[in-house]
């Protein structure tokens, strides 16, 4: 998918973790749904079919409000389940090309609820209540598998890591055709592997074993065309991979690995409201 059409700014936080984390902890909360926060009220609205319209998640961790436009529903999967659309499969070809908007929120009480808890932990509620909302309103069905399929390992570069430390606890992300800006957060490394997932057309698992708050830019030419397909081995790379390497001291090695995906089962289209 073209960089320029799946701009997606997240104005507080960033969802993207490792999908084997997302799931798990997804799986341990549903153990516990009975006491979980929901949303209250909710409107989601289809929107007429725009290519170049910019999308917009607004999906803070410890208030109640949900806020999307112009995305898909994989988009919305992506934040119900911290997976990037190159780790799901099967569902209908509506999910990946209608838009729609979502607004959600809750009473004063939930957000009391989840102001009490942890960043991750207000980060996990909310994932959970946004899956109970698609449940509810796109009839979705999905469950986790693990497959053997290609990816790229982000790993260290010969050389070491170029990546610089940072104070900031909360994570900030901004990206557009051939940029990510990542700063803060505590797992900036699986961040950038998921922002690449989606850049590239095929899962990006971090394996650098690097862990913590890191500020670093990404930029790299890219093709007036639509983005190429992964290549098979680094010499038919986009210029992508050499930016990796000379500006963050890493390195994407094409593979095949055990990875944890997401099966749509069943959707439906929402009624608007």
């Amino acid at each position: 998918m073209h960089v320029a059409k799946r701009l997606l700014v997240f104005l507080i936080g960033a969802f993207a973790l490792q999908a084997t984390t997302a799931f798990a902890q997804s799986a341990a909360l549903q153990a516990q749904a009975s006491s979980l926060p929901t949303f209250d009220v909710a409107s989601v609205r289809p929107m007429s079919y725009d290519d170049d319209a910019l999308s917009h998640i607004y999906n803070p961790s410890r208030t109640s409000e949900f806020k999307a436009v112009n995305v898909t529903l994989r988009a919305l999967l992506e934040v119900a389940y911290g997976i990037p659309e190159t780790q799901m499969f099967s569902g209908p070809g509506w999910a990946s090309s209608d838009k729609f908007d979502v607004e959600a929120k809750s009473d004063s009480k939930t957000n009391e609820q989840l102001a009490a808890l942890s960043a991750e932990q207000g980060k996990q509620a909310k994932r959970q209540m946004l899956q109970t909302l698609l449940a509810d309103r796109f009839k979705l069905v999905a469950h986790a598998e693990t497959r053997e399929i290609p990816i790229f390992a982000l790993v260290i570069a010969k050389g070491g890591p170029k990546l610089v430390k940072t104070d900031v606890s909360r994570p900030e992300l901004s990206g557009g055709r051939g940029r990510i800006s990542i700063k803060g957060g505590d797992d900036a490394l699986a961040v950038l592997a998921f922002e690449l997932s989606w850049r590239l057309g095929r899962p990006v698992i971090d394996q650098t074993g690097l862990r913590g708050r890191y500020e670093l830019t990404l930029n790299w030419t890219e093709d007036d065309g639509p983005s190429p397909a992964p290549a098979s081995d680094a010499s038919n790379a986009p210029s992508l991979f050499t930016a990796i390497q000379e500006q963050l001291g890493l390195r994407l090695d094409p593979t095949k690995g055990p990875t944890p995906v997401l099966i749509i089962d069943h959707a439906e289209k929402p009624s608007e409201n």
